[in-house]
């Protein structure tokens, strides 16, 4: 498959090969000079970004680019922001010097030029990138967003041999003065010979998730069923810290940082990240309920929450109940005392409702039932990647 997207002609030709994917990607760099960024308040204020598009609005975080582990990528560069040179710096990254997008080690890019950034995608993970010049203004500006690695051909796997889940979501926290804002900030002059810029104390009034905070929140619910595995990409690009506070019964898993697995899964229901960093979090509902994730903005000058942001929390119904009847991985069925199933260890016993029942064990492949009241069951196994059948127990 060799994807190729040429903004200049705005088109998008997909070739079939058998060879590595070659992926060409190009990004400009913009800027608002009238106010048109939406804030939670109704305000609207001025931005530095990157958009794909000439047409394309500025928005908060700037499009996501997405690559295969593996993909030969060149990443274009366009400057279209009338003042200060910009990079794209590939934060976290395994790139050479030269493609990293710190401008005195590699290089950058003149109002109304190009240039291009080279790299085999790394690692599957969760990335970003950024403007490196004037960086502290320039991020705080607009000018980031998220980059995802997946791994070749399993976009349902955090990596090669990695977790399975159902689905995903990806979610990016910052924050935004909106002193930082204007005119002679966002379209600011530049001097190589005296790059430095002098700004305001920093203190934020809107704290964003996916550039939304507030109301705007409620268009962005987390929605799943029970049983449905969910990988919550999660990253902090802005210059507080994040706590992130998990509702204990969509019992979070942490399996990654900064693009890296850990060596094992740490269950915790609250995940502190700091500005730069990226966590990979499974997360996996065994019943119904309503509730919040919780975003805490931390200053990390005093240690205080300085913004608490929540998203709701709706879990609802079974997931792919209709997938699963035709029953014959498990017989006899119904069922009264005992059940063969195809896998032995251990199988979460879940009602049809989506309450957590319990759990079979069986070092062989038939499993006690008597425990069990007369009903019917979802039965997943906790290996072999979840393989989930239905039970009907009489009596």
């Amino acid at each position: 498959m060799r994807t190729i997207y040429t903004i200049a002609l705005f088109l998008s030709l997909v070739l079939s090969s058998q060879a590595q994917v070659d992926t060409s990607v190009l990004l400009i760099s913009k800027v608002s000079f009238q106010p048109q960024f939406e804030l939670s308040d109704g305000n609207l204020i001025k931005l530095m970004g990157y958009t794909k598009t000439l047409s394309a609005p500025i928005l908060l975080p700037s499009p996501t680019l997405e690559f295969e582990e593996g993909d030969s990528v060149n990443l274009s560069f366009w400057n279209l922001s009338q003042g200060a040179p910009h990079t794209i710096h590939l934060h976290g990254l395994d790139v050479d010097q030269a493609n990293d997008g710190v401008p005195n080690l590699s290089f950058d890019v003149s109002h109304d030029d190009t240039g291009s950034y080279y790299f085999k995608a790394p690692h599957p993970g969760t990335y970003l990138y950024h403007c490196h010049v004037a960086s502290v203004l320039h991020v705080q500006a607009g000018m980031y967003g998220m980059l995802i690695v997946r791994p070749k051909n399993s976009p349902n796997l955090t990596w090669e041999n990695g977790y399975a889940f159902n689905s995903e979501r990806a979610w990016l926290m910052s924050e935004v003065d909106t002193f930082w804002h204007a005119d002679s900030l966002i379209n600011h002059t530049w001097d190589a010979q005296n790059p430095m810029q002098y700004i305001l104390p920093y203190k934020p009034q809107h704290f964003l998730v996916n550039g939304q905070s507030e109301a705007q929140l409620s268009a962005m619910p987390y929605s799943a069923s029970v049983g449905e595995k969910v990988y919550l990409r999660l990253a902090n690009i802005g210059y507080y810290g994040n706590r992130i506070i998990f509702p204990a019964g969509l019992n979070a898993n942490v399996v990654s940082s900064d693009g890296r697995p850990l060596p094992s899964a740490a269950q915790s229901d609250t995940l502190e990240i700091y500005p730069g960093e990226r966590y990979g979090v499974l997360l996996e509902a065994n019943s119904e309920f309503t509730d919040d994730i919780e975003v805490e903005y931390v200053d990390l000058n005093t240690q205080s929450v300085a913004n608490t942001q929540n998203v709701l929390v709706t879990i609802e119904g079974f997931l792919e109940v209709d997938e699963f009847k035709n029953d014959l991985l498990a017989y006899p069925n119904p069922a009264t005392n005992v059940v063969n199933l195809p896998y032995s260890g251990s199988w979460t016993v879940v009602s049809i409702t989506g309450n957590l029942v319990g759990e079979l064990s069986s070092s062989s492949k038939v499993f006690d039932i008597r425990f069990l009241s007369a009903g019917t069951y979802l039965l997943k196994s906790n290996e072999n990647n979840g393989v989930t059948t239905r039970l009907t127990v009489l009596k």
